[in-house]
């Protein structure tokens, strides 16, 4: 019984760092990038996104060499600033990238480059540079994570 006791107790101790953890949120986000391509799925997948939280931002970090159009060119967030003075922050994200970029900003607070409302392929790299950095530094443990895929 103490040899089950051990092995379950070490199991549940991993189950949030484990690599089969990680590839399932990898595989999450991927997935639902992928439906931000799609008229019919890409709210939705916005939404889905941002519910993720934090343990989804290197996966999010990792999406930000993609450059694919998006099928329409709006996101809504929910302003969540103590000093807002509307409700919602309304962006024109011309490819996933600028979407993500913006969710990124929703989720963590960071701002780097600003992209939201579409960008130069320059500002897009600037801006994903600095990301993969800043990943690096607030997740150690995930800096491969970080990196393009």
């Amino acid at each position: 019984m103490k040899p089950l006791l051990v092995a379950l107790t070490s199991l549940l101790a991993g189950c949030a760092t484990s690599p089969v953890s990680q590839d399932v949120m990898a595989s999450r986000v991927s997935q639902l990038v992928e439906h931000t391509t799609t008229k019919s799925t890409e709210q939705t997948a916005f939404v889905s996104l941002e519910a993720l939280g934090t343990s989804a931002v290197p996966y999010l970090i990792a999406h930000l060499g993609d450059m694919r159009p998006l099928p329409e060119h709006e996101i809504s967030l929910a302003n969540t600033s103590p000093n807002a003075f509307e409700g919602s922050r309304h962006y024109s994200p011309e490819t996933v990238h600028d979407a993500l970029a913006a969710m990124l900003n929703q989720i963590t607070g960071q701002n780097f480059v600003f992209v939201y409302n579409g960008a130069t392929p320059q500002e897009r790299l600037a801006n994903a540079e600095q990301w993969r950095a800043w990943c690096v530094t607030q997740f150690p443990a995930q800096a491969s994570v970080c990196r393009p895929r």
